[in-house]
């Protein structure tokens, strides 16, 4: 679900009327956010038998952290809902987006997105109950 709104995202925005600078700045930040999502939710549904932070997730390369800020780094290494939290980034992300142009397609279809989104966590939610029962 995932990688069908993120792959819809970026076709979204071959629409965009705002400058391509700030088109590309919000794809990257897109990608490198997804990326993220993927390995938070990965480490989350693991079996935490040698605790959350020894998650083999947290192995996973992840694409350009780098170009993610320190402060956010460190605000999502400190929450107790990683997931949630970077899930809130995408969406803050995509809403900030519309006004700027970068998202201008009609609300209807960019709607789709963010069902792809909720879907997404709720798949998350459910392989998460499955991982916890013994």
């Amino acid at each position: 679900e995932w990688f069908d709104a993120c792959s819809s995202l970026m076709a979204f925005c071959k629409a965009a009327t705002a400058e391509k600078d700030a088109v590309l700045t919000c794809q990257h930040t897109l990608i490198r956010l997804f990326s993220m999502l993927h390995a938070l939710a990965l480490a989350e549904i693991e079996d935490k038998h040698g605790g959350e932070d020894g998650a083999m997730a947290f192995e996973y390369e992840l694409i350009d952290v780098e170009g993610i800020d320190a402060k956010s780094l460190k605000t999502i290494r400190d929450s107790e809902s990683r997931v949630e939290l970077c899930f809130q980034w995408i969406q803050q992300l995509i809403v900030e987006n519309i006004r700027t142009g970068v998202f201008s397609i009609p609300p209807p279809i960019l709607s789709r997105a963010f069902q792809e989104l909720a879907n997404g966590m709720v798949q998350f939610h459910e392989a998460l109950k499955i991982s916890t029962v013994p």
